[in-house]
């Protein structure tokens, strides 16, 4: 079989005029070769396209693209087809795949990549994680912040998603790097948006945009579908994942902030890709540009709206919080600080309340009830039992002891340990309850005495407070026979 430069040698000599005979001795075939090669239509050893492997499948792996399914799963799916399963390779697969996606990316518009000017922009998206946290992989969720013209990240690590942590993360970010951007851009986020109008405007949620006017900046979302966007703050998400995780583990979640903490800032330091330079070089940039922060993680509340029941008390986060009397069925506005609760009604605040955790809960101020005390004194009681038992185990011990063992004398009692905690504190009354509790005491003469820090009385062979108060019992249920 003749090689491919014998065929082209034989054609160029034909062009040049010579005979068959000639070209045949030249070459070193027969004439008869040399004929079927010029008569030939082209190179016979050269192969066959092979119709493409996915052909059949072409429609579903481009929409399969298009929805951003990995090529794993597609490759899965094909394998699973009950009718034509895809029975090729796996770096066939592949390698089709890729081509098909560059001739989809072919067709579309092109990426105009756009730049922000100095504080200007920052970028927001959550991402999730499974981390190394105290010798077990646990969930956790970040959120990720990006300034676009100087490309400077931060990165918070969170439990849950929630409109208040959003808030609060990203004020945590902002106070790092010293101010305000005009604009930040977020994906269509429920907690952000609740929807769109009939013309493609955002209907941002009340509360986010309470915080962004507050805050002083301009919330924006992408256009749904239009990931691109966004493209840098998702790289972001991907990169935290890739970079920072692996190889990594964590004590608990203050040591996984703090080596974030680290990352952000040993990150911020290197050169960028994007445009060749630190991103701590521009930040002065940025710096200037920035609006004032107004407030803090730790001080912004958070704007509700509630309504005060039948008992005083008004409904926050599933905990409930006691106002003054007077205020029955009306709305109050509510603030949320990260550890206060504040109340207000009409510009005037009504109570502020250190923040309860978890859901459940109650906290009443007595004072808030003093008009409704002069005339229910069973009230009083329960105000201050119920504010006893919220200090602590050794005072809510005690409590119940006396409510079982001196309850015809209770009103007193609790005045006792209320009188107590007035002149000494949590910390003294709690000294004074756990001293009882030890020694099976139980009294206001007691209690009294164990928060002056008074030695007890001590007579030898004297029983214990358990053993008169039984003693008593078996006496009095004798006499009344």
């Amino acid at each position: 079989m003749l090689t491919a430069m014998a065929r082209s040698t034989i054609k160029f000599l034909k062009q040049q005029g010579q005979f068959n005979t000639s070209i045949a001795a030249l070459v070193g075939c027969d004439r008869h070769t040399v004929a079927r090669v010029l008569e030939g239509p082209g190179d016979p050893t050269r192969r066959r396209p092979r119709p493409a492997s996915l052909d059949r499948w072409r429609a579903e792996v481009t929409s399969w693209l298009k929805e951003g399914i990995p090529v794993r799963r597609m490759l899965e799916l094909l394998r699973q087809d009950p009718t034509t399963p895809y029975t090729g390779g796996t770096s066939t697969f592949y390698r089709s795949v890729a081509q098909l996606r560059a001739a989809v990316a072919a067709g579309e518009a092109p990426v105009i990549r756009f730049e922000g000017l100095p504080g200007e922009y920052v970028q927001w998206d959550w991402g999730e994680a499974r981390v190394p946290l105290g010798g077990a992989w646990v969930r956790r969720v970040f959120l990720a912040g990006r300034l676009k013209y100087s490309r400077m990240v931060g990165v918070r690590w969170r439990t849950q998603m929630d409109l208040e942590t959003l808030c609060r993360a990203q004020l945590e970010i902002v106070e790092g790097w010293g101010g305000v951007p005009w604009a930040w851009v977020h994906d269509n986020l429920k907690t952000v948006t609740l929807g769109r109008e009939a013309d493609g405007t955002p209907r941002w949620n009340p509360a986010y945009w309470r915080f962004a006017t507050e805050v002083g900046f301009h919330p924006e979302c992408c256009d749904p579908g239009a990931a691109r966007q966004k493209g840098t703050v998702e790289n972001l998400v991907k990169w935290v994942k890739s970079n920072f995780l692996p190889g990594r583990s964590f004590a608990d979640d203050p040591d996984l902030a703090q080596q974030s903490l680290a990352w952000d800032q040993e990150k911020n330091a290197q050169v960028s890709q994007a445009h060749g330079r630190r991103p701590v070089d521009l930040w002065p940039a940025e710096q200037a540009a920035f609006g004032p922060l107004r407030t803090t993680a730790a001080t912004y509340g958070l704007y509700r709206v509630a309504t005060v029941n039948r008992e005083s008390l008004v409904r926050v986060e599933g905990n409930q919080y006691s106002v003054p009397v007077g205020h029955l069925g009306q709305a109050v506005d509510v603030r949320l600080l990260r550890d206060e609760i504040r109340i207000s009604r009409d510009g005037g605040e009504l109570a502020g309340h250190p923040r309860l955790s978890g859901t459940g809960q109650r906290r009443r101020e007595p004072g808030h009830y003093l008009p409704a005390l002069t005339t229910r004194p069973r009230a009083r009681l329960v105000l201050e039992r119920e504010r006893l038992c919220a200090l602590g185990p050794e005072v809510q011990a005690y409590v119940a002891a006396i409510s079982q063992r001196r309850r015809g004398h209770l009103a007193a009692e609790l005045a006792a340990c209320t009188e107590l905690l007035e002149r000494l504190g949590a910390d003294g009354l709690h000294r004074a309850a756990a001293a009882c509790l030890a020694r099976g005491l139980c009294g206001a003469e007691y209690v009294r005495r164990f928060a002056g820090a008074e030695p007890v009385l001590a007579l030898p062979a004297l029983p214990d407070q358990a053993a008169v108060d039984r003693d008593l019992a078996h006496y009095e249920a004798f006499v009344t026979r």
